[in-house]
């Protein structure tokens, strides 16, 4: 073997970094055993490691070992499950060194031009040695025609990075360096630094006004810069509403930002597609606070909301985003707080969608943010932190509730001069380091959608809170400047209240309930989770239902069916302890083989409200899939069904399964009553228990296998009412919107649920049973 010839350095020769390809799982501890150095590993395919001696001694010791054949009274050679796990060994070649995500870019063919790369080298252990191999990067960096922006050397962490631009036909030269150990590629921002700085209109596409009836959206904000080129035209009124506060103007900035994120969505991407921008709505502003950021100190800042909320709707508003809180006021409490109160009372009242972020906590209220391995572990601090609860009115059962998220892979990108010292705190798809957990009162899924809202630096034990690549980029209200950037939950809600209103201005006579089943029904489950350490599943799905709901919602999702998923709606009244059964026309592509099959159900009703109740909602609302049960029969068992205590002792419980922790075709435990079911009953995920605990509800179930006709069909969704002290003569509105969908390489929906149903958007109520 070549490499015995090799020296060993007392940091990392890359010369002698060796490929395991592996045909079954190993430890990595295995691998330390047999005298190696682990360096990185993925399950099944490869494991690079590092000899620390040339000779591979104890490798080779083992290897002995099991040419020797199996010991007297043993069936087997030594170490046979560690070597048969091992297909083949080789050195780290140029394949290795490129990321998965770079290797697809480049496959893509899609980048022609520069890419922004990330390179870590080995370190050597050696200074000088680690300066020459710098330099040498940057002479291929060179030569390949690119540029080193940045490079960095920590030499007690044992790190040798360079920020690099070069093309990306190009790369693989650079892939061939053996002292090279990782190349990555980075998003490049959408915007120039002078595009974000610029204060030139010309620098903008160009605006056209709102389409004729675009729904209006009330901002309760810190007033708008009504003339701004991204609002102008858009915005009908605005209006001050706080004591000692002049006028509607916008002195802060941040309710601009809000009202061009729902206007336009990701501005510094509508900018940079250079196309015309048509706002999707028509603005009215309600300013509650002042030029700093507050409410007036002589106001009672509920009463201010509530004007805002009646004075929004007085205009013509039918949703209504609200980016403020209380931090003062944070959940502790199973009671419900005042301004949330207020805010169900008048959502309930109005018949209007109102949408609220959940607030923002510092990273060092909760954590030490010194060192930068911070950046990947706040999560679990996070969730851990009793005062990193929601914030009033965030609790609102009523409204839309959003946290934030974060896609930034790297900082310093619209700087003046780009660095990678600065390390972005978590990943793409990770929340961001100040969003506020949930759950809501009484253990409601809270927050219930998540969005972007940027994110912190780390950059030598420091927080950077002012990098515009790791921030939201939006309309500025500054006269000098078009563009602001900030980061914070007030602006993941906007981006949640624009799908709301693309909803609204696809189907103006949809009530809120509708619009919020809508949104709802778009959330994709995050990808986020499995870097959480949790003894259970259903631990780890409860984390992240506390950071990010039910999901990421869609405005393509809310607002149209395609040929791989079919949504249908319903809207309807229940009395109280009423039952209605819906039969789901289960598409033929279900009982084909292959793929993926499933079912999203979003139900959104409107319960009276009392805040000083420990029952804060007159009546609880749940739904049930039931499979291969008749009509009558299924009626029958739920008529005889009586209202069960919600303590979990016989509830439902998550079952984790594939596709993002979504369940699959699984039979968790029903609630006791339910149990005569059976197989029949078909678990979703969340479970009853927990999502029944909020007037927002999400259910999914995932079929990795083909259905049954027999035991699958009919399908029927059973909603109840559950009285907690409304009057009994009432009757509850709500609203259901219910997804199917297939893997888009199986079969087609569309056009067979189109062919059964009169409409492909609304189904009607089976039976009805009253109480």
């Amino acid at each position: 073997m070549g490499h015995l010839a090799r020296t060993a350095v007392l940091g990392i020769d890359p010369r002698l970094v060796l490929v395991f390809e592996l045909g079954a799982p190993v430890e990595p501890e295995d691998f330390r055993r047999a005298g190696l150095r682990v360096l990185d590993a993925s399950h099944r395919r490869v494991v690079i490691a590092f000899a620390d001696d040339p000779e591979l001694a104890a490798f080779n010791e083992r290897l002995d070992a099991l040419q020797g054949g199996a010991p007297e009274g043993q069936k087997s050679e030594p170490y046979a499950a560690f070597f048969d796990a091992i297909d083949s060994l080789r050195t780290l070649g140029p394949d290795d060194r490129v990321t998965e995500r770079l290797a697809q870019v480049l496959a893509s063919g899609s980048a022609d031009g520069m890419l922004r790369l990330d390179v870590e080298c080995w370190h050597p252990d050696d200074r000088d040695l680690a300066a020459d191999w710098l330099a040498a990067l940057s002479d291929a960096v060179d030569q390949a025609g690119g540029r080193v922006a940045d490079r960095y050397v920590h030499d007690a962490a044992g790190l040798l990075l360079a920020r690099v631009y070069a093309p990306a036909k190009r790369v693989h030269e650079l892939a061939e360096l053996d002292f090279v150990a990782r190349i990555d590629v980075l998003p490049t921002p959408a915007l120039t630094v002078p595009q974000l700085l610029g204060t030139d209109d010309a620098r903008l596409p160009p605006v056209e006004p709102p389409a004729d009836g675009a729904p209006i959206v009330g901002v309760i904000d810190s007033g708008v810069r009504s003339a701004h080129p991204l609002l102008a035209g858009a915005v009908v009124t605005a209006d001050a509403l706080g004591t000692g506060i002049a006028d509607g103007q916008d002195e802060h900035g941040h309710g601009t930002m809000i009202a061009a994120l729902i206007l336009h969505g990701r501005v510094d991407s509508a900018i940079a597609r250079g196309l015309p921008l048509r706002p999707l709505a028509q603005i009215v502003s309600a300013r509650v606070l002042n030029s700093e950021n507050q409410f007036p100190e002589e106001d009672l800042w509920e009463r201010d909301l509530a004007d805002a909320v009646e004075w929004c709707v007085d205009q013509g508003a039918s949703v209504i985003n609200i980016s403020l809180g209380d931090n003062r006021a944070v959940l502790s409490e199973a009671r419900q707080m005042s301004a949330a109160a207020v805010i169900d009372a008048l959502a309930r009242r109005h018949g209007v969608t109102i949408v609220i972020c959940t607030g923002n906590i510092g990273p060092l209220d909760y954590m030490d943010v010194s060192d930068e391995g911070a950046a990947v572990a706040y999560p679990a601090p996070l969730l851990d932190a009793a005062h990193a609860r929601l914030i009033d009115p965030a609790p609102a059962m009523l409204a839309l509730t959003v946290g934030g998220m974060t896609q930034a892979a790297a900082a310093t990108g619209l700087s003046g001069r780009e660095t990678v010292v600065r390390v972005p705190m978590g990943r793409p798809g990770w929340p961001s380091p100040f969003t506020r957990v949930g759950p809501g009162v009484g253990g409601a899924v809270k927050p219930e959608l998540v969005e972007l809202a940027g994110t912190l630096g780390i950059e030598s034990g420091r927080l950077v809170d002012n990098d515009a690549e790791l921030s939201v980029i939006s309309a500025g209200a500054a006269v000098d400047r078009l563009l602001a950037f900030d980061v914070g939950t007030s602006f993941a809600a906007p981006l949640a209240t624009r799908v709301a209103t693309a909803v609204k201005a696809r189907f103006p006579d949809f009530s809120a309930n509708l619009v919020r089943a809508l949104v709802l029904s778009s959330a994709e489950p995050p990808a986020f989770g499995q870097e959480l350490e949790a003894e259970r599943p259903s631990d780890r799905a409860e984390a992240v239902r506390r950071l990010f709901g039910y999901g990421r919602p869609s405005i393509a999702r809310a607002t149209e069916s395609t040929t791989h998923r079919v949504v249908l709606v319903a809207e309807d009244q229940i009395p109280i302890d009423g039952i209605h059964i819906y039969e789901i026309p289960v598409p033929e592509a279900f009982f084909a083989a292959g793929g993926q099959r499933g079912l999203d159900v979003a139900l959104a009703y409107s319960p009276r409200t009392r805040a000083h109740r420990l029952d804060y909602m007159a009546s609880r609302m749940e739904f049930h899939l039931v499979r291969g049960m008749p009509l009558d029969d299924v009626a029958r068992i739920f008529a005889q069904l009586e209202d069960e205590a919600d303590d979990g002792e016989n509830a439902d419980t998550d079952v984790q399964g594939e596709a993002g922790g979504q369940e699959l075709d699984a039979e968790p435990a029903q609630p006791t009553s339910l149990r005569q079911l059976g197989s029949r009953y078909c678990g979703m995920s969340p479970s009853t228990t927990v999502r029944s605990r909020g007037a927002n509800q999400l259910g999914r179930v995932v079929f990795s296998q083909r259905l049954d006709r027999d035991r699958h069909t009919p399908m029927h969704l059973v909603v109840r009412n559950l009285n907690r002290w409304d009057d009994s003569t009432a009757t509850q509105p709500y609203a259901l919107a219910l997804a199917l969908w297939r893997t888009e390489s199986h079969g087609e929906l569309y056009a067979e649920l189109e062919a059964r149903l009169e409409t492909v958007v609304e189904v009607p109520v089976e039976i009805e049973l009253r109480p």
